[in-house]
Order: C-alpha cells, then structure tokens, then sequence
C-alpha cells in the first residue's frame, strides 16, 4: 500500500508540474505552445487555408504609388544671360543680354530651341603699339538667332539636368567707340560683320508651381566671317564663358 500511494504522488507531482510550465492556446490561425519562462512555440492550425482565412486573392500585387509626372511638350523659353571672354587679349568685354526661344519636343529626350537674342558689349582695351592707341572704350551690339539641340526630361513636377549643342549666327556692330592716343581723345572705327558661334549649354530645370525655372552655364567660340578684319581675333576673344536664368512657360 505504501509503494502504491508513492508511486501515485509522483505521478500527480510530475503531471500538475508540466501543466503548470506549459500553456497551449490559439491565436488567429495559429496554435501557439507557451513556457512561463518566456520560451513559445507556434504552428498553422490544421487545415487552415491563409488565403481564405484573411480574405486574400491569388493574384494579388503589391505596387508602389506613382510619383506624379507632367512632361513639357512646348513653350516658350525667355533667359537673361552675361559672359566673359575666356582669354582676354589685350583688356575685357563684359556681354550681357536677353534671349527667346520657342522650346519644341522633338524626341523622349530632346528638344528644339530656336529663337532672338540681343546682347551689348562693353568693351575696354589697352595699348595698340601699331596704331599708337593707348586706351580704347566702345560699346556693341549683337543679334543673334540661336539654334540648338537640348537633351533633358523636362517636366513640370519634377526638377532635371540638361545639355546642348547649338550654333548662334549673329550680326554684331559698333555703338560707340572712343580712343586715347599720344595726341589726345578721338572717335575709333566702329567695326560690324557677321559671326558663328558653335555654342554648348549645361544647366539644370527647377519647377515652380505653373512655371519651370531654369539656370545654367554655357561655352562659344565666335567665328569672324566678315573681311580681312577680326577685332574678335586681334582685340577681344573669341572663346566666352557665361551663365544665365530665366523661366520656361
């Protein structure tokens, strides 16, 4: 009788010490084993389809929300722009104008510009030994048609890079021209002719609100194709670097 009430106690002890370590419940569609030392185990209920069970299809795809795009397909371009001669030859000329352009879509990626520009040149220079001049100070103009390939995504939400690649014919002539000499002050000749600069543009486009704003650096070679004379080649420069900001429409 003592073995059996023994062996009966240890049987209790053992089965009440594992109820008490070990919980077994479900949560949602699964069956879920839980120690009271933190430790858990967990398992698909049987016979439960996920699909069915949280209403889900098959098919379903997960896909990201689209940013918005308005791509710019024509407009109207209008910028201010300054250059500097690259390698001044014998003083400075500092340009500074305005320029137009009709802005077409020709391509997924590219853009023509043509247009009008007008520019003024002020010019200061000093000694010409061969014509005795000391000083010289004149004022040009110059009117150009600016043709060009631009390569960009422009749009109308979403900022941008671009490049181009263009040539700019342009009339130029002389406003006013003064000299110093040894003898005194007096009237210089007043140069005109016809230019073609091949022309390269880097920049970037910005968007505000029905506008684009557009910002940029540029690069052009003038080519003197008037006469024997070229005051861009003996005098001013021929190589220019500038900048220039407007608004596309």
């Amino acid at each position: 009788m003592r073995k059996l009430f023994m062996i009966t106690v240890l049987l209790a002890t053992i089965v009440t010490g594992y109820a008490q370590n070990v919980d077994n419940f479900e949560v949602g569609p699964y069956v879920v084993d839980y120690n009271e030392d933190g430790e858990y185990k967990y398992r698909l209920r049987h016979g439960v389809d996920l699909y069915k069970y949280f209403g889900l299809k098959k098919d379903t795809i997960m896909m990201n929300p689209l940013i918005e795009t308005v791509p710019f397909k024509q407009g109207f371009e209008l910028d201010v722009f300054m250059s500097l001669p690259r390698f001044a030859i014998r003083g400075v000329s500092n340009i500074y104008g305005i320029n137009g352009n009709w802005k077409q879509q020709i391509g997924k990626v590219a853009y023509l510009n043509a247009g009008l520009s007008f520019a003024f040149s002020f010019g200061k220079y000093n000694r010409d030994t061969g014509n005795k001049i000391c000083y010289r100070k004149d004022v040009m103009i110059e009117t150009g048609i600016p043709v060009s390939i631009e390569f960009t995504k422009l749009d109308y939400k979403k900022a941008s890079v671009y490049a181009g690649l263009g040539l700019v014919p342009t009339i130029y002539g002389t406003l006013k021209a003064d000299e110093i000499v040894f003898t005194g002050e007096r009237k210089g000749e007043k140069a005109s002719g016809f230019l073609i600069s091949p022309r390269i543009d880097f920049g970037g486009y910005i968007p505000l609100k029905n506008q684009i704003f557009r910002v940029g650096i540029y690069g052009e070679y003038k080519i003197n194709c008037s006469g024997d004379e070229d005051v861009y080649k003996d005098r001013i420069s021929r190589a220019f670097v500038g900048a220039n900001v407007g608004f596309v429409f």
